[in-house]
Parts: C-alpha cells; structure tokens; sequence
C-alpha cells in the first residue's frame, strides 16, 4: 500500500509537470516538463518498479490533460483522439527505464544518463509514430527528437547532481551542529567531573574529621556511648558516600575517555562554535542582546573542553547581567601577546557592587535570587572559572567593575599551558 501511494504521488506530480510544454512537430505532441520529472522520481524511488510506475503515469496523466483540454476545446472525443497516444509514451518510458537501469546491476550516473536520454527518445519516437502512423515520421523529426532528449537528458543529470550536492550540504550542516551541540554538552560534563573531583577533597576532610570525633569520644568517658554510636554511624556513612562518589567519578570519566574523545581544535573554531550557540540562545529566549567577538590568535587548544566550560560561564553571566539594560552588548575578544593567550570577556550590564567584589568567585556566592520561586543560584560558575583557570591551565583571572556600568573579566594563559603535549 505504501509503495502504491508514492507511484500515485509520482504519477500526479508527473501530471502537473505535463501540463508545462511546447507543441513540436505534429497536432498534440509535446515537449514537457514531465519528461524531465519522471526520471528524477524514478531515480530518487529505486524500491518503485518503473514499469508499475509509469503503467499507473500512463493512466492518470493522460486523464488529467484530457480533461484540462476538454474546458479549452469543449470536445471530449477529439481531447482523447489527441491525448491517448500519451499511454504509449509512459509505457514505451517505463520498459526502457527497466531494462537499461532498474533491472541492470552495476548502476551509476552514466548508466542513468545513458537510460534517461534512450527512455526519452525512444519514448517520443514510440509516440509520434503513432500520431503520425509511422508514414509521417521523417529524418527531421528523428534528429529533432535525439537533440530534445539529449537536452532533457542533460538538464535531467544537472538537476540530480545539484540535489545530491544539496543533500551533502545538509548532511554537512547538520553534522556540524551535531558536532556543535557534543562539544558544547561535553564542556559541561567534563566540568561536572572537575568540580566533583575537587570536592573530593572535602568528602575527605570530613571523613577524616568524623573519624577523629569517634576516636575522642571513645576515650572521653564524658561523652555518652549513644553519641558515640551516632558519631560512628555518621562516619560510617560519609565512606559509603565517597565510595560512590568514586564509582559516579570513575563511570563518568570513562564515558567521557570513550566516547568524547577529539584532538585539538583551534581557539577561534572554539569561539565560531561558542559564537553560534549563544545566537542560537539569544534567538531561542528571545533576548535583546547583541553578542559580539573578535580572535586574534590561532592558537591550539588541548584540553579545549574546560576552556569552552570557561567562556560559556563568563558569556551566560554577561547576558544575565546585561539583558535587561538598554543596548545590551556582550563582547569577546582573544589575542596573542607574545607568548601569553589574554581573553576579555565584557558585558554592559549590571555590574558587581564593591562590596562583592572579594566574593564573587567564593563557592555559593550569588546574587541571582528568583523572588517568586525562592530559589537561589548554585553559585558554582565563577568558583569553576577561576579553579579551571588557576588549577588546570596554570592562568590568571581579573575582573574591572564599575556598579550600573558593566564588567569586565580579564584572563591571562601561557600559550605553551592551552597547547599542552602532542595530541
């Protein structure tokens, strides 16, 4: 049934397309478009038989002009007098079609060329004979018809090739924002995974300390044996805890060394992709904000992830912070200054109270309170900027404020340090 439907489909478009022609030769014979049609669906179709396919064209398209020709000339009879040899068009097309190509197995573009321009001339040779009772067919009307279908032909091979280029466009674009969207999706998961080692750290501390309190209070016959129960309980957990937080870091990062593994990749192909996931953004949220970056450096980046987790961070806080303010512009900007790699990201917002100025890279520091929800920003967004630019590429980070008026962060990385080994 499926099958069925796509060659009624082909046979209706194949009708339409009949109807854009030009009288040659005798009463009734046309030059279409159909001629140029039917091939490209045929080709674009090869599950389709050609000979079912062009029987059910041979029906329905000869049909469709009689009827069109009827309201012009008001004579039925005559419409199907000049209409019927059509049939024998599409059926002459369709054996052709299958011998030369579909029932051939080496198939390629020269076949179908070579298909297509035998399928047209034969066709219209089949069909002019008998409007002309093959009495009337002269050598002119012969050269005339292999000069049309080598014209068809050609005109029907450019229209493949550029579909097929069209394709592997799309097909390209599509793998690029593919590409995009993982690269910008693992910059995330890898500084998930950072700030999860990190903390590390102080699920250590605390066991340790738990640890120690147990200890004390079992040689302090002050504190009671119920507390100390409590406090071994309490110990006890936090190591399952880390336990598992080991098992979550270790299954991550082996997601990540199998799956998300790419080489380096230059810093202005980082910002292009940064550049358009944040219009895509700005589009999406419908945010008056122009987001503007100019790289002067090429160099290549190694462990490009953590890099893009940076710049996302500093470009979403500048949005956030300039989106409500008129003519609202975040800018990026990255240059080489002999061997050092300095980035400035700027946005013309809020800007950072004075008195936040010493905090604002404190773990849990927020001023992003949703007044209606209660909620309150993790907090977690500078902490990881400046952690990855000091602990990870051995970089320093600034930032230039003025309150109402904007700010500026400014970093600083040893070229050497983003380029890491060989790679």
């Amino acid at each position: 049934m499926y099958k069925l439907k796509k060659m009624l489909y082909i046979a209706i478009l194949v009708s339409i397309a009949a109807q854009f022609y030009l009288n040659f030769f005798v009463e009734g014979f046309i030059i279409s478009f159909s001629t140029i049609v039917l091939p490209i669906l045929l080709y674009n179709n090869k599950s389709l038989n050609p000979l079912t396919t062009c029987a059910i064209t041979a029906v329905i398209s000869p049909l469709f002009r009689t009827l069109i020709m009827f309201i012009t000339i008001k004579d039925f009879k005559h419409s199907i007098y000049i209409v019927a040899p059509d049939i024998v068009f599409y059926l002459t097309y369709g054996l052709v079609f299958y011998y030369l190509y579909t029932n051939y197995k080496k198939k390629n573009l020269t076949r179908f060329a070579l298909t297509v321009l035998l399928g047209d001339y034969f066709s219209n040779v089949a069909e002019i004979s008998v409007r002309t009772h093959i009495t009337g067919l002269e050598g002119n009307i012969i050269k005339g018809l292999f000069i049309i279908a080598s014209i068809r032909m050609l005109i029907t091979i450019l229209i493949i090739i550029a579909l097929k280029r069209y394709k592997s466009l799309l097909f390209r674009l599509e793998h690029e924002a593919r590409y995009r969207r993982l690269m910008l999706l693992t910059s995330s998961f890898t500084s998930e995974i950072y700030f999860m080692n990190k903390n590390m750290k102080y699920i250590e501390d605390i066991m340790s300390k738990s640890f120690k309190a147990y200890k004390y209070s079992t040689t302090n016959d002050d504190v009671p044996k119920e507390l100390q129960d409590i406090i071994l309980d309490l110990s006890k957990d936090i190591h399952e805890i880390k336990k598992d937080y080991i098992r979550v870091i270790i299954g991550l990062e082996q997601i990540f060394e199998n799956k998300f593994k790419f080489e380096k990749i230059s810093i202005r192909d980082m910002v292009n992709i940064l550049a358009i996931s944040t219009s895509e953004f700005l589009v999406k949220e419908k945010l008056d904000v122009e987001f503007k970056y100019r790289v002067k450096s090429n160099v290549l980046v190694k462990d490009h992830y953590h890099l893009m987790s940076v710049l996302r961070n500093l470009i979403n806080n500048g949005i956030e912070a300039c989106k409500d303010s008129p003519n609202s512009v975040v800018e990026l900007e990255v240059e080489e200054i002999e061997e050092k790699i300095k980035i400035y990201v700027f946005d013309n917002g809020k800007g950072i109270k004075e008195d936040h100025m010493d905090y604002i890279f404190n773990p849990g520091f927020s001023t992003k309170f949703d007044k209606e929800t209660g909620e309150i920003n993790r907090g977690i967004g500078l902490t990881l900027v400046k952690d990855l630019i000091r602990n990870h590429f051995n970089g320093e980070i600034e930032v230039e404020s003025e309150f109402e008026k904007g700010a500026r962060f400014i970093i600083s990385i040893d070229k050497t340090n983003l380029e890491g080994g060989e790679g």
